[in-house]
């Protein structure tokens, strides 16, 4: 053999190099789990919104009611009144009973801290009616976000005690009757033709105020309507 063939079979007999390996494709993070728990709250969070907005969409003021209640309706009420808003749409997930509070005398108003209705969603105190026996006062949130003030009394039972329910009700401690939390129309129950008497307030220096004047002339509703569910 020829050196010259020598050396080309010596060349063949060599191992051509392997191929580079690519690199690993980087592998994708896996998804994290997500919680269960946190879905459902999440999901009835967004329940309670959506039954919120469709209350609120659904409603005005003093509608669906009949004519013997809604002619109670705001009877103490300024034409063109327009309640203040304390806050955006409020929800209501669980009961909430009133808080006690006390409201400030000064001259010819009283005054209850904005605070202190964006906090507990619905207060309660008394005005000391001059030689006369204490009215009972309510203050709460309606879905709205605006503030409703009213004497807190239902005529035929005399109850006083208000709570806020999910169904988006007021309902009363004594009797059981159901109100609209946004309209004030009945809905249930032995007094549900008989309103609250809503009173006109303002917002002055972070204090809902109201007038004395309009407390001092309130009377209870007459008995001419209907008593019983």
């Amino acid at each position: 053999m020829t050196k010259k063939k020598q050396h080309a079979a010596q060349a063949s007999s060599k191992k051509a190099p392997a191929p580079k390996k690519a690199p690993a494709a980087a592998k994708a993070p896996a998804p994290k789990k997500t919680n269960s728990k946190t879905l459902l709250i999440a999901g009835a969070g967004v329940a309670i919104l959506i039954v919120a907005l469709v209350a609120l969409a659904n409603v005005k003021t003093g509608s669906g009611a009949p004519p013997e209640e809604q002619k109670y309706i705001g009877r103490l009420l300024p034409a063109g009144y327009q309640e203040p808003k304390l806050g955006n749409l409020a929800v209501y997930p669980s009961t909430v009973k009133m808080t006690n509070v006390t409201a400030a005398d000064a001259g010819k108003q009283i005054s209850v801290p904005v605070k202190d209705i964006v906090s507990d969603k619905i207060v309660y105190w008394e005005y000391k009616k001059p030689g006369s026996a204490a009215i009972p006062m309510i203050a709460y949130l309606k879905v709205s976000g605006k503030v409703f003030v009213a004497v807190s009394f239902c005529p035929p039972c005399e109850g006083k005690g208000q709570r806020i329910e999910p169904d988006l009700t007021l309902t009363c401690e004594t009797c059981g009757t159901k109100r609209n939390l946004e309209s004030g129309v009945g809905i249930s129950g032995a007094c549900k033709l008989y309103p609250l008497d809503e009173l006109p307030s303002k917002v002055v220096g972070g204090n809902l105020v109201l007038d004395k004047s309009v407390i001092d002339g309130w009377t209870p509703q007459p008995k001419d309507r209907k008593i019983g569910a």
